[in-house]
């Protein structure tokens, strides 16, 4: 479930002129195009340093105002020297120097902000330790005595000032620094410029890529390879299994598209038993293939941690079954690593087939399938002018488009058959007005590029520099993540925010999803998720546009693999390395020394494989260094193993993103953690085992994102999180126990949290049979809350069985706002499931109710919730039957409608449902349910028939699985096989029936 917020695309421009410069990109260094959005970050931090801090640092206030007016100086020139550089070698040198120091700068003031800041929340903390110590002693009657300044605070004082002096002279070092690099701007002949304000054109917010073409043929040729019997003879007699067919072509032609189109063509879905997708790309990691497999077949990977149990539980989904694989982007020729596929994949039906997209000819050849190969060929001009145009041209009038066809053409006969390339200029174009802006890009300069790699970027280097310095900016961080990397959007906007790059903003997560749209609607992104409410919330990026960002990063960026070996490994050959990438291959590697090498890093990100050892002997290294990594604002350890964070991040004062996603065996986070006052963003997702939150959390003032869905051992959040003004996000809510409330956050302390938004993530009460003031009903109030998560489970598996009706008087305590769209109830223990609020969710979309052992009926929802799409019940042991009371039809209710826009109903691990009913009434009628798609009833061992009324509803998928009583009444009954004779697509353990 994802971000619920109403888009509104815009795009961002910048002058036509841009598009006439001439150059040879081939030495040209791209991190300095950051110059004037950094510029801007710096002069931004000069604003916020009040008088009152710099009369604290001797001679501060002639260097801040000095570095001011020299930044705004270079500011005015900046767009001047971009344009400039490209042609001379010396401004692209000054821009480099620019670059550096407007880091160094940006480091500095940051230092200076943070230890201000870490102060007042000294004073702020000591204030309220003074406090509880007068309120101790009153209640023992005593007189206590407290100085009126403490000695720590005059300390703390005294070290502030200390350090703001040491500021303060690396300003005044700084200062002339930039003083020399002022004065030779005036070598360059820099004009003062300023970028015109345009006239845009109001653009939707979705774009419409369900237009494909020049791939009909490929299509067709394809489904008559995946369906054909007659590829399936091995010479020499037998039967080959699977199939190998791949798709060759040059990047951007259209393989994986061609490849999807196959993959959802109903034919497809309906002839093989299992259908799954991988995406493989650079370099092959067979366990990432593996999991992305396991995924595609709706299993779980969770605490699989070696490639063989990987492969087993494949093996058990797909042995015996007709299967295809999709394996998109394989690069790799290695025979080794193929075969240990293969030999897997042969344990499916005959028919099965693996469909691989590739650029290389070799691997088809390695893999024995060049026979079967599908050769992608270019596109016509004729086929890419309906790309570009469908694009281009969209929301104008007929009169418009008759004016720009002309020069519209012109462009699109630039895109030598590609479609990723008509895409990218369709985008661009779409925001371009006038036919002279239409005129600036076709003449661009950009065509007539000599070098071979750099004229491939072409048609991207035009949207690109069509973009602003911020956009640009954003986008080319996206280089830092591997290939085929899945962006949420919420999380790539709070890296955006970790760096900087939406400083100046009032709300800059409102700026970041502005940035992102207009990539989105650049075509930068791809691949879109999609909320129920058309909000983009996650996408991809083609692996070409991958490129082209790490061309334009090569001098900031670095990723790498790490292999076993590698301890040792040489630093990068860039000079001064800005973000880094680790991946972590399995075996144990350890983390090169060459990392630590790089001071100037601003972001690191390291990412474990399920079987890499992060563990504790490992970070005890890495903490060590943990000096040299003194400017990071953002660091990932993804899926380590580590059980503490140790004390020695407390010395990262700049960081403003830590995520520690999935690091299972995390137990305690250490209380330095709360040192880190500049802190925008916690993530500690599924680390299962993490037993406590610091008490300090309260000093995280900065703090306004808070994830900790799957935590499962947290008993409570530390009362200090009621405080964190700033919080916008809080994805779980802890209910503490009784006897502990007091030390912990209580669902009332969140209503001093203004800014708690929910639209975008769920939010979980987990331990709600904990809860103890049920008289306010505080989450009635929440109009915001979109999904809701109601978890009644108690980590205390030794308590006593629960009161029902205390249970029940919980469930109708946390009541929700009407507004909710979804809602799970998992480890009810009451009898009852039909709170009096339930009739009020008339927007509710979603339904889930699992593991509710004690309940032995089912609430009259066909009635109650007339927006309901998805339903899924699941483990209500005590349940028998179901009947027309679950409907919701009764006699008043003779012409209703019952369910009347479900479509998709499932029912699991109902271990004592034997009756599933319907009345004569509702076996004739068409009011029930008629909109249902898809029914999956799973592990359900004593059902003994279907419902009539299921003949009457355009039902497309049935699915039954482990339940043998009423697969035998199928097989024995020609009555029940009537109910079900209609349905397309219907499976029974796994075996697709029609």
């Amino acid at each position: 479930m994802g971000e619920l917020q109403e888009i509104q695309f815009t795009s961002l421009v910048l002058s036509s002129s841009l598009l006439s410069i001439s150059f040879n990109l081939s030495h040209f260094n791209f991190h300095r195009i950051m110059a004037e959005s950094l510029v801007s970050g710096v002069l931004g931090q000069l604003a916020s340093i009040t008088m009152k801090e710099l009369r604290l640092a001797k001679d501060a206030v002639k260097s801040i105002s000095s570095l001011r007016k020299k930044l705004k100086d270079i500011q005015a020139v900046l767009e001047d020297a971009e344009r400039k550089q490209l042609d001379d070698a010396r401004i692209r040198r000054w821009l480099d120097e620019l670059t550096d120091v407007s880091y160094d700068i940006d480091d500095v003031l940051d230092k200076w902000s943070s230890e201000t800041l870490k102060s007042e929340i000294h004073k702020r903390v000591e204030a309220e330790e003074n406090g509880h110590r007068q309120k101790a002693a009153v209640k023992k009657k005593k007189k206590v005595c407290l100085p009126l300044i403490s000695s720590c605070f005059c300390f703390n004082q005294l070290k502030l000032v200390g350090v703001r002096g040491d500021i303060a002279h690396r300003i005044k070092r700084l200062n002339e620094t930039l003083e020399e690099i002022a004065k030779e701007k005036q070598q360059y002949s820099l004009e003062t410029t300023k970028v015109a304000q345009k006239q845009t054109r109001e653009t939707i917010s979705i774009v419409d890529e369900s237009q494909v073409y020049g791939l009909d043929g490929p299509k067709n040729v394809l489904i008559e390879k995946l369906l054909s019997e007659s590829s399936e003879g091995r010479p020499g007699g037998g039967k080959s299994v699977p199939v190998i067919i791949p798709i060759v072509g040059m990047g951007g032609i259209g393989k994986t598209t061609l490849a999807q189109l196959a993959f959802n063509d109903e034919k497809i879905k309906t002839h093989f038993s299992e259908r799954m997708w991988a995406c493989v790309s650079d370099p092959f990691d067979e366990i990432k293939v593996a999991k992305a497999i396991i995924e595609s077949l709706k299993g779980s990977h969770q605490n699989l941690e070696t490639l063989e149990a990987l492969f087993q539980r494949i093996r058990e989904s797909i042995e015996g079954k007709k299967f295809l694989l999709v394996l998109d982007d394989v690069w790799s020729d290695d025979r080794d690593k193929w075969e240990k596929f293969i030999q897997l994949l042969r344990l499916g039906a005959v028919g099965s087939r693996v469909l691989v997209t590739t650029r290389k000819v070799e691997v088809a050849t390695m893999m024995g399938a060049a026979a079967e190969m599908i050769t992608l060929q270019l596109l016509s001009d004729e086929y890419c002018w309906s790309i570009f145009s469908g694009l281009a041209f969209r929301g104008r009038n007929s009169e418009e488009c008759k004016q720009l066809e002309r020069v519209g053409r012109q462009i699109a006969s630039k895109c030598k058959g590609l479609p990723l390339v008509a895409k990218s200029l369709g985008s661009l174009m779409c925001s371009k007005v006038t036919e002279n802006e239409w005129e600036d890009v076709l003449s661009s300069r950009f065509w007539e590029l000599k070098d071979e790699q750099t004229k491939t970027f072409a048609p991207f280097f035009l949207s690109y520099y069509d973009l602003s310095p911020r956009v640009r900016r954003c986008f080319s961080y996206c280089s830092l993540f591997p290939k085929d990397y899945n962006f949420d959007a919420a999380e790539l906007i709070e890296m955006w925010m970790s760096q900087g790059y939406l400083s100046g903003s009032q709300n800059p997560e409102e700026e970041g999803k502005k940035c992102f749209q207009s990539l989105t609607m650049r075509s930068f992104f791809q691949d879109f998720r999609i909320d129920f409410d058309q909000t983009i919330i996650g996408c991809k990026m083609h692996d070409i546009l991958h490129d082209f960002a790490q061309f334009l990063t090569r001098n900031e960026c670095f990723t790498m693999r790490v292999e076993v070996d590698m301890e040792k490994t040489e630093p990068p050959s860039v000079e001064k390395i800005r973000h880094s990438w680790l991946a972590l291959a399995p075996n144990f590697p350890k983390i090169p020394t060459s990392i630590f090498d790089q001071s100037s890093l601003r972001s690191l990100f390291i990412q474990c494989t399920s079987d890499t050892s992060l563990d504790d002997k490992n970070m005890v290294f890495f903490h060590q260094n943990f000096r040299y990594l003194k400017h990071l604002r953002t660091l990932g350890l993804i899926s380590s193993k580590i059980t503490k964070v140790p004390e020695q991040i407390g010395r990262l004062i700049h960081l403003r993103y830590l995520n520690l996603f999935q690091s299972r065996n995390l137990q305690e986070l250490a209380d330095e953690v709360c040192d880190l006052c500049n802190l925008q963003s916690l993530r500690i997702e599924g680390c299962s085992r993490l037993q406590r939150l610091p008490e300090g959390m309260g000093k995280l003032v900065n703090l306004r994102h808070l994830y900790m869905r799957g935590c499962k051992e947290l008993v409570g959040l530390p009362k200090g999180i009621g405080g964190l003004t700033q919080l916008r996000t809080l994805d779980t809510m802890f209910i503490p126990k009784k006897n502990e409330a007091a030390y912990f956050l209580s669902l009332g302390d969140l209503k001093s949290l203004k800014h708690l938004r929910f639209q975008r993530y769920i939010f979980e009460i987990t331990k709600c049979c904990n809860l103890i003031n049920r008289s306010e009903r505080e989450l009635m109030y929440w109009e915001c809350l979109v999904y809701l998560i109601l978890n009644f489970g108690e980590a205390d598996k030794k308590e006593e069985i629960r009161d029902e009706e205390d249970e029940f008087g919980i469930l109708e305590a946390l009541q929700p706002h009407p507004s909710l769209r979804g809602l799970l109830i998992t480890e009810y223990k009451g009898t009852s499931l039909y709170p009096k609020w339930m009739k009020e969710l008339k927007k509710l979309m979603g339904l889930h109710i699992t593991n509710c052992k004690q309940c032995e009926s089912l609430p009259p929802l066909g009635n109650l919730l007339p927006s309901l799409e998805d339903l899924v019940i699941s483990g209500l042991d005590k349940v028998k039957k179901i009947g027309d009371e679950f409907l919701g039809l009764g006699v008043e209710q003779a012409e209703a409608v019952s369910f009347p826009k479900l479509k998709v109903l499932g029912f699991y691990n109902m271990r004592d449902w034997e009756d599933w009913e319907g009345t004569a009434r509702t076996s004739l009628r068409s009011g029930v349910m008629p909109c249902l798609d898809v029914l999956i009833i799973e592990n359900c061992g004593n059902l003994k028939s279907l419902p009539p009324f299921l003949k009457l509803t355009p039902l497309h998928t049935l699915c039954i699985n482990s339940c043998g009583v009423l697969l035998q009444s199928l097989l024995n009954s020609e009555e029940e096989l009537t109910k079900i004779s209609h349905i397309p697509c219907i499976i029974i353990d796994g075996q697709r029936l029609c």
